[in-house]
């Protein structure tokens, strides 16, 4: 196991930026990933809406056979 840099060197403070900047990108990537799937929920959910509302509007439709 590598130990840890202690101090305040200036390769203790570019590692402690890296791995700020690496947490930060995940965190970003997460939400991302996260407003994807609700986006997807969303239009899933507006699709089987439309399609009950298509099989509502054909109830109770009469059609005139008698042509």
């Amino acid at each position: 196991m590598v130990s840890p840099i202690e101090g305040n060197s200036s390769v203790a403070q570019v590692l402690q930026q890296q791995r700020q900047q690496v947490a930060s990108q995940q965190d970003d990537q997460r939400i991302k990933e996260q407003q994807q799937e609700s986006n997807r929920q969303v239009q899933e959910s507006r699709a089987a809406e439309s399609s009950r509302n298509d099989a509502d509007d054909r109830k109770g439709r009469l059609v005139d056979l008698s042509v």
